[in-house]
């Protein structure tokens, strides 16, 4: 470890504890409390630009909600309530915003500037879900399979005894709950190409944060643009309206989800897993796309560069743990072919 290591993790520590002595003056709104942290100079200065990007984002989703405000735009049923803690224990900017912002862009249906302004801070504050937190325990083993007859069984068993961590239960409630409000989006695309609502609605929330001014695919934005990231380049052919249903609908189409009859809770969760992806059982881990928020998950990620980390940690709800949140409650019923 050089002095420059050293020297960087003490500024960033002398920057933390600033981060919690505001949050420290309003525990149950962090952003609140970010906007009122103002960094010593000498910390700005060496600070990396990601750091000073927090206040920025910060400063910007608090304009734009005083905004709906002055607009008088209805309020939204996806705001969380008043006093209630912002999901993740930490409080981290992504817990703390996506809630928010989602809220914006369904208030400001009718204000399109808003609403594009709310969406793009969504599609910026998706991408840091990549970041990687600290101090976490090891995952428990999870097959190498990749065939569907094999995995079903486990599938079933791990599907059947998840269990949410206390911490996360109001971020899973209210995924849930976004979940129900846009059913009627998701089952107009599904309905066209045989895949229920809530499958679509598991890869929008994983892939965009809800975001509706934002590829299904991979969350990148804007919609009149095709995909940047992988997958890259998509839809082939991207002429207006380029709405977020003809992205959709492509982005199902890619890997062969339509007009499938097979819709049981293994089925179901093998799609998902195949949507983001096999990597995880090259290291015998559980994908945290499926359980992360659940007893069966812990820590380990494939972090922004495509490198594993095993100290890296979902900020994300696992598919599954909003698919049995809405199992329990009997929004959802799964179909086996």
């Amino acid at each position: 470890m050089d002095d420059s290591t050293v020297g960087r993790r003490a500024v960033l520590g002398m920057a933390g504890a600033a981060l919690g002595t505001a949050a420290a003056r309003a525990q149950t709104d962090p952003l609140a409390a970010l906007e009122k942290l103002s960094l010593p100079r000498e910390l700005q200065a060496v600070l990396p630009a990601k750091e000073l990007d927090i206040v920025r984002l910060v400063g910007a989703i608090l304009r734009a909600e005083r905004d709906a405000e002055s607009r008088r735009l209805p309020p939204s049923p996806l705001a969380f309530k008043s006093g209630l803690p912002v999901g993740m224990p930490d409080s981290n900017l992504y817990s703390a915003a996506i809630p928010r912002l989602v809220s914006l862009i369904d208030r400001a249906e009718s204000d399109v500037e808003l609403g594009d302004r709310a969406g793009a801070l969504l599609a910026e504050i998706n991408a840091t879900q990549r970041e990687i937190p600290e101090g976490l325990t090891g995952p428990p083993e999870t097959s190498r399979a990749r065939d569907f007859a094999t995995l079903k069984g486990e599938y079933a068993s791990m599907f059947g005894s998840l269990a949410v961590r206390p911490e996360y239960a109001d971020n899973v409630e209210w995924q849930a709950r976004a979940m129900r409000q846009f059913k009627p989006r998701y089952e107009e695309v599904g309905a066209r190409l045989g895949v229920p609502w809530f499958m679509i609605g598991a890869i929008h929330g994983l892939e965009a944060s809800f975001n509706f001014k934002a590829h299904l695919h991979n969350g990148d934005y804007p919609l009149t643009q095709r995909t940047r990231q992988v997958p890259a380049n998509r839809p082939p052919v991207w002429l207006p309206p380029s709405d977020w249903g003809a992205s959709a609908k492509d982005a199902l189409t890619l890997l062969g989800f339509t007009n499938q009859k097979d819709w049981s809770v293994e089925r179901t969760l093998y799609r998902l897993e195949a949507y983001n992806g096999f990597g995880y059982r090259r290291r015998a881990a559980p994908s945290p796309y499926l359980w992360a928020f659940s007893t069966h998950y812990e820590r380990g990620k494939f972090v922004k560069d495509g490198k594993w980390s095993d100290t890296a940690k979902s900020q994300q709800c696992g598919a599954a743990v909003v698919l049995k949140a809405l199992a329990n409650s009997g929004d959802i019923v799964f179909a086996a072919g």
